[in-house]
């Protein structure tokens, strides 16, 4: 045994550059198998650590490392996912209670003096509550400056004054019934060729409400066609035809992109207005409905504009709108008023003037055109085509009547060989509706 501690010893001692005399001189002779020895250490022995290959996967065991790490990765991500739509739900719910809290102030603050108020006003301040996020509201006494307190000179045509707010200038409807329906249907239209409600006010002495519109600065087209000669002369065919296509855009809007469809019900020149660049649009929905093919026992509407079934039946179609622009055309193109001073339509028998061969066909329209036109020389094979779309317009039974898509369609076809052209003339094909 000591034999074997012997041969231990020396290796270790190899190991670290000793030598046994040193080993003896520090731990003297009689070492025996149970002592602690000291080994002098000369060198640093290098000491190598083993290399220890990871073992392969099997097939299984890859299976289940893939498994897991896809469902980790799934979860990771729903959860993700989770905490992004919560903090969405939150701020989406922020946004809402923030905006409910504005319009609660708006209506806060356009709360009316206490005062004795009819049932019929307190449903349309109710009404009215709905579109104060939309328009702007104007102060009653906003609208006694503006108009000079209602002066008559300040009056544009019956209950409209033009006033001046901010420094721009508007058109301030005074309303004598309630406005509810008018303002519901505005809110969802917004095109070009209708007049635009910029806001209202509603005057809490005695809850009249008042509409505030763009000014449209060249009034209406009744008043160019039929008021004064010189207005007339400058209203040449070429602004004729384009007032008619800008009307036509107008009712196919509100007609084809509305939801429910809108009806106007009250198309005439006196609502349609003239901007400074002769634009043309449709103003006064104050009869208008929103949907459509419902029956009324109130007709009203303006003599002359009026369609045969809503006089009957009471029938209400986007075809009496078609009906009424009709007689719009023929206005244009006569320079006549719907009704006569003898209570005569204009429209009756207007049918017949297109009846016959091309030479008595031209024969009759230059004696129905308007003399302007007539000294203009304009081309009558422009004047028949909007003729024809005005007679299909005017169709009695309401199913022969076009739509507007395919009214606008044949005025701009019209728009396409509009000349202005000498003496000698031009000969251009005509082009029916379709």
């Amino acid at each position: 045994m000591f034999f074997n501690l012997l041969i231990a010893y020396l290796q270790l001692l190899a190991k670290f550059g000793s030598s046994l005399q040193s080993l003896i001189d520090v731990n003297g002779q009689n070492i025996r198998p149970s002592d602690t020895v000291f080994v002098p250490v000369s060198r640093i022995p290098q000491l190598t650590q083993p290399v220890v290959l990871p073992r392969p996967l099997s097939k299984p065991e890859r299976k289940a490392l893939i498994v897991g790490l896809s469902v980790g990765l799934g979860v990771s991500s729903f959860l993700l996912i989770l905490l992004v739509s919560t903090i969405g739900i939150w701020y989406y719910r922020e946004h809402l209670k923030k905006s409910e809290s504005l319009r609660q102030e708006k209506r806060d603050s356009f709360r009316f003096q206490p005062m004795k108020l009819s049932i019929e006003e307190e449903n349309l301040m109710a009404d009215v509550s709905d579109c104060l996020d939309k328009y702007k509201i104007y102060g009653i006494q906003e609208i006694r400056e503006a108009t000079a307190g209602f002066c008559p000179d300040s009056v544009i045509q019956g209950f409209v004054y033009k006033g001046k707010i901010r420094g721009e200038f508007y058109a301030i409807k005074r309303m004598k019934w309630n406005a509810c329906e008018e303002l519901k249907i505005l809110q969802k239209v917004n095109h070009g060729n209708l007049v635009k409600l910029e806001g209202f006010c509603i005057d809490p002495e005695d809850g009249n409400c008042f509409l505030v519109y763009e000014y449209v600065e060249n009034g209406s087209l009744s008043s160019w066609l039929h008021e004064e000669r010189l207005s007339k002369k400058n209203l040449d065919w070429k602004k004729r035809l384009g007032i008619a296509i800008d009307v036509a855009n107008g009712l196919h809007y509100i007609h084809e992109h509305t939801r429910p469809k809108v009806v106007h019900k009250d198309i005439k020149t006196s609502n349609i207005l003239l901007d400074g660049n002769m634009r043309a649009k449709i103003a006064n929905f104050g009869l208008a409905k929103s949907g459509c093919n419902a029956i009324t026992t109130h007709i009203v509407g303006t003599q002359g504009y009026i369609s045969p079934e809503y006089l009957a039946d009471g029938m209400v179609t986007t075809k009496m709108d078609v009906f009424a622009f009709g007689v719009v055309l023929l206005e244009l193109i006569s320079g006549r008023e719907a009704v006569n001073q003898e209570g005569k339509v204009l429209w009756l028998n207007v049918d017949r003037i297109l009846e016959g061969g091309e030479e008595v066909k031209h024969m009759r329209l230059k004696e129905w055109m308007d003399e302007v036109l007539i000294e203009e020389h304009c081309s009558l094979e422009a004047v028949t085509n909007v003729m024809t779309v005005a007679i299909a317009c005017l169709q009695k039974e309401p199913s022969r009547r076009p739509n507007m898509v395919d009214i606008v369609y044949n005025l701009c076809k019209s728009d396409d060989f509009y000349f202005d052209f000498s003496e000698e003339g031009l000969s251009v094909s005509p082009v029916s509706a379709r």
